[in-house]
C-alpha cells in the first residue's frame, strides 16, 4: 500500500484558519484516526489528503512522492462519506462497476468487492431496496473496487443506528486488515476511534494537539485539551497554594476549596493559576474525610443493573454524577453527606 505524510499543512477559508502547521505520518497498513470536536478541521484535513482541497502551504506525500497538486482522481484513493453517495438509478453492482476503469475485469472486481462487504446476494437490488447499513456497504465496496493506495473514510458510520454501526465497524476493521490497506478514518466518536485506530490524532481549532494510541491518549494526555476532551472528566480551575514536588500539590480548587492531590503527570514549573482534570470514573465515594477528598451530598441515586448512579452536589453548588459498581455500590442513601476522593496518581495538572 502506501506511506502518507502531511508536512506543515496550513489552510485558511477567508480569515478562518482551518488548519495550522499540521504535520503527521500514516504508516503503511496503519489505520490512522483523526478525532476532534465539530469545526476542528478534521474533514478539511482529510479532503487535503484526498486532493479534494489544496493547502495554502505545506505538502502531501505518498511514499515520499509529492502529490500536493495532483487532483483526487489521480491519487489512487478510495473514499467513503457519511451520506453514502450511492447513485439511486443504478443497481448495487452498477454502482460499484461505475468506478472501475478497466472494464475487462469489472465483473470479477465487482463480485470480489461485494463479497467482502456481504452484498453479493443483493448485487441486482436497487438502492431503494436497501437499508442504511447496506447502502454504506455499497459505498465501501465501491471504494475498494478501485484498488486504492489509501482508504479515506469521513464519518462513515455517523448516519447508522447503534447496532448497525457497531457491526459495520467490526467489519471495516476486518476488511482493512485482511486487504492490508492504509486507512485514514475521521470521526467525532471516541468509541469508534479507540476501537478502530492503530494511532489517533486529536485536532482542536485547526491545531494538532497529540498523536498516540488510545491508551496513550487516555493515560498520558499532553495538553489540557486532550485531558478534558478524552473521556468524561471534572475540570477545575485551581490556585497553587504549595508545590510539594512535581506531582504533588496543595490547591485551592474552584467550587471545592483547599485540597492536596497527587497527580499522574508532572509539572516542574507550576504557575499560580492551574487546571486540574480528573476522570469521573476514577473518583471514590466514602463516608470518611481524607486530605484528598471533598464534601458532597447525595441528591438522588438510580440502580442500573449492577451499577448505582449517584447524583451529587457540593456545598458550593457543583453538580455531577458517578457510577459505582460492586457490593459496596448501594451504601449511600439520598440526602446523605459523602466524601469524594481524588485517588492518588489519577488526576492531571496543567498551567492555565
Amino acid at each position: 500500500m502506501v506511506n502518507v505524510k502531511a508536512v506543515n499543512i496550513n489552510k485558511k477559508f477567508g480569515k478562518l484558519e482551518a488548519l495550522k502547521n499540521i504535520t503527521f505520518e500514516i504508516k503503511d497498513k496503519e489505520i490512522f484516526v483523526i478525532i476532534g470536536p465539530s469545526g476542528s478541521g478534521k474533514s478539511t484535513l482529510l479532503r487535503i489528503i484526498a486532493g479534494l482541497e489544496f493547502p495554502d502551504d505545506g505538502k502531501v506525500l505518498f511514499d515520499d512522492t509529492d502529490v500536493t497538486a495532483i487532483p483526487a482522481n489521480k491519487r489512487g484513493i478510495g473514499m467513503v462519506f457519511q451520506d453514502y453517495a450511492v447513485w439511486p438509478h443504478m443497481s448495487v453492482e452498477d454502482n460499484v462497476k461505475f468506478v472501475i476503469k478497466n472494464k475487462e475485469n469489472a465483473d470479477e472486481i465487482v463480485k470480489k468487492s461485494l463479497d467482502m462487504v456481504g452484498l453479493l446476494n443483493k448485487r441486482k437490488n436497487m438502492p431503494n431496496q436497501l437499508s442504511g447499513g447496506e447502502l454504506q456497504r455499497v459505498a465501501i465496496a465501491r471504494a475498494l473496487a478501485v484498488n486504492p493506495k489509501i482508504l479515506l473514510l469521513d464519518e462513515p458510520l455517523s448516519n447508522l443506528d447503534e447496532k448497525i454501526r457497531k457491526e459495520l465497524l467490526i467489519e471495516l476493521i476486518d476488511i482493512i486488515k485482511e486487504n492490508k490497506l492504509t486507512a485514514l478514518f475521521v470521526t467525532h466518536s471516541q468509541e469508534e476511534a479507540f476501537e478502530i485506530g492503530d494511532r489517533i490524532a486529536v485536532l482542536n481549532k485547526g491545531q494538532l494537539e497529540q498523536i498516540g494510541t488510545a491508551s496513550e491518549l487516555i493515560e498520558s494526555p499532553k495538553t489540557p485539551f486532550v485531558a478534558t476532551f478524552i473521556g468524561e472528566n471534572l475540570v477545575f480551575k485551581a490556585k497553587l497554594l504549595k508545590s510539594i514536588n512535581p506531582s504533588s500539590f496543595t490547591l485551592d480548587i474552584e467550587n471545592i476549596g483547599e485540597i492536596t492531590v497527587a497527580t499522574k503527570n508532572t509539572l516542574e514549573s507550576p504557575s499560580e493559576n492551574l487546571i486540574y482534570v480528573y476522570r469521573i470514573n476514577n473518583l471514590e465515594v466514602t463516608k470518611e474525610r481524607t486530605p484528598d477528598s471533598f464534601e458532597a451530598n447525595v441528591i438522588s441515586k438510580k440502580v442500573i443493573g449492577n451499577n448505582v448512579k449517584y447524583y451529587l452536589e457540593t456545598p458550593t453548588g457543583l453538580r455531577f454524577s458517578i457510577s459505582i459498581q460492586g457490593s459496596n455500590s448501594n451504601n449511600f442513601s439520598d440526602s446523605s453527606k459523602v466524601y469524594v476522593r481524588f485517588l492518588p496518581n489519577k488526576g492531571y495538572i496543567f498551567n492555565s
